[in-house]
């Protein structure tokens, strides 16, 4: 007879023998499968994350989209708002005729002596009669200023100092800084030969634009409250901008300077007119500058 304790040790050996056997697979026993072992499973999870990507890309481009056409219809809304101001009917009338004017070769002269009047905050129209740069505008343009900027049609662009102004006339009068000899010049007219119905040329810088040229008619004077001296008013196409602007005559000379506008009564019927200095009014104060 065995010893027990072989006996048991024989028996835990065999046991344990056993239990390595049934670990061990066997040809016939069914194989797990997982799912990761699944023929397609991977190829699955890319096309499942390919699609989740193309949705993404979908939705940004939405946003993008949606964000895109908000700033459209914003913007759109803003330039519906503001054409009015300058592509207003009568503004489309005065472009027009600017630019069928601009075809002669008088008013493509009048332009190069038209200058654009800058001072701080402030823009008008001036026009320059003497070769070395003297520019007349108004007193409202440069206001309590002494110094402003001038820009000539050819772009040139100058300082300039004011050496007279007075409101009760609304004249100024700008020297342009450094030694000039060669700028161009509108003359103006030393006879007082005007009458009511006379043709008349305006140019000046209208609204936002540069260097318009209109025609006019010349309607009288008229009398203003707190003026001393009359004003000459005339029936053409004045606004914000024009101050400064020469009317010019048939002899292509200046005889007023635009200042403002105002409404009269005319065949029962409120129309806007300019109103402009005659030169006669400031002659003395030009030729002090000579």
């Amino acid at each position: 007879m065995e010893p027990f304790g072989e006996g048991e040790n024989a028996i835990k050996n065999h046991a344990a023998n056993d239990d390595k056997d049934a670990l061990k697979p066997t040809d016939d026993a069914e194989q797990p499968i997982y799912e990761w072992e699944e023929e397609g499973f991977w190829e699955e999870e890319d096309e499942d994350e390919e699609e989740r990507e193309r949705q993404a890309e979908k939705r940004r481009k939405w946003i993008r989209r949606t964000l895109a056409g908000l700033l459209a219809v914003m913007l759109f809304g803003n330039l519906i708002a503001f054409l009015p101001q300058i592509y207003s009917l009568p503004a489309i009338r005065f472009l027009q005729k600017n630019n069928e004017l601009s075809q002669k070769e008088q008013i493509r002269q009048y332009k190069q002596a038209v200058v654009g009047v800058n001072t701080d905050g402030s823009k008008g129209t001036g026009f320059n009669i003497d070769e070395t740069g003297l520019i007349i505008t108004n007193q409202h343009v440069i206001d309590r200023m002494q110094v402003g900027t001038v820009s000539f049609l050819r772009g040139d662009i100058y300082a300039a100092d004011v050496v007279f102004s007075d409101p009760a006339i609304d004249t100024a009068i700008l020297k342009i800084r450094g030694d000039h000899d060669d700028l161009p010049t509108l003359e103006l007219e030393t006879e007082s030969q005007w009458q009511a119905g006379d043709s008349v040329y305006v140019v000046g810088n209208p609204l936002s634009f540069y260097q318009i040229a209109n025609e006019g008619v010349i309607l009288g004077l008229t009398s203003l409250t707190g003026w001393d001296l009359p004003v000459m008013m005339i029936d053409a196409p004045i606004y914000k901008g024009n101050s400064g602007s020469p009317v010019i005559n048939g002899n292509g000379k200046v005889i007023a300077v635009v200042f403002a506008t105002s409404k009269i009564e005319r065949e029962e019927e409120s129309i806007n007119v300019g109103l402009a200095v005659p030169v006669e009014h400031m002659r003395e104060y030009i030729e002090e500058q000579f």
